[in-house]
C-alpha cells in the first residue's frame, strides 16, 4: 500500500508497504531514505479529528490497526539527537541497576540459604552435643554405681574380717 509522509519542512515522502507492515517497518523505509536513523523518527498518523503521535513501545503495531490504510497522509518528525543520546544513556543506567539489583537479590537468596545451612548446622551439632553429654552423664552415673558396688563389698569383707577376729 501507498501512504505519504510530510516531513516539518514540506517535503512528501510516498513510501510503499505491505498491507501487513507495522509501524517500524514503515519508519525503516523512511530512515533508508533518509539516511537517519529510526530512533530520531517520530509519526503523527490519522485524520484530523483522531490525530495521535504513535509511542515508541507501538512500534510492532500493524499500521491497519493505526488506521492507516492506502493513500494515507502522515506527519514526520524528528527527535534531537541529543535527546536520542540521553534516552539510550538512561535505558543503559536503568539497565545496570536492575542487573545490580538482580545480583544483589541473587547475593541475598545465596546468604539466606548459606544462613539458613549454618543454623541447620548449628542444631545438628547441637544435638550431637547433647546427646554425647548425656552418654558422659550415663557413663559417669554407671562408674559411680560401680564404685559404690565396690567399696560396699570392701566394707562387708572387712566387716566379714572383723567378725572373724573376734
Amino acid at each position: 500500500m501507498k501512504v505519504t509522509v510530510e516531513i516539518l519542512t514540506g517535503t512528501f515522502i510516498d513510501t510503499e508497504v505491505n498491507e501487513n507492515a507495522t509501524v517500524r517497518d514503515l519508519k525503516e523505509n523512511i530512515a533508508t531514505e533518509l539516511k537517519l536513523p529510526v530512533k530520531r523518527l517520530i509519526l503523527l498518523v490519522g485524520d484530523d479529528e483522531n490525530r495521535r503521535i504513535v509511542m515508541e513501545n507501538e512500534d510492532e503495531m500493524m499500521l491497519r490497526d493505526l488506521g492507516v490504510i492506502e493513500d494515507s497522509h502522515m506527519y514526520l518528525f524528528f527527535m534531537h539527537p541529543d535527546l536520542v543520546f540521553e534516552k539510550e544513556r538512561s535505558r543503559e543506567e536503568e539497565e545496570i541497576s536492575s542487573d545490580a539489583e538482580s545480583r544483589r537479590g541473587n547475593e541475598e537468596d545465596k546468604a539466606n540459604i548459606n544462613g539458613h545451612e549454618e543454623e541447620e548446622e548449628d542444631k545438628a551439632m547441637k544435638i550431637d552435643e547433647k546427646a554425647e553429654g548425656e552418654e558422659e552423664e550415663k557413663e559417669k552415673n554407671g562408674e559411680e554405681k560401680d564404685n559404690d558396688g565396690v567399696k560396699e563389698e570392701a566394707k562387708e569383707s572387712e566387716e566379714g574380717d572383723k567378725k572373724v577376729e573376734t
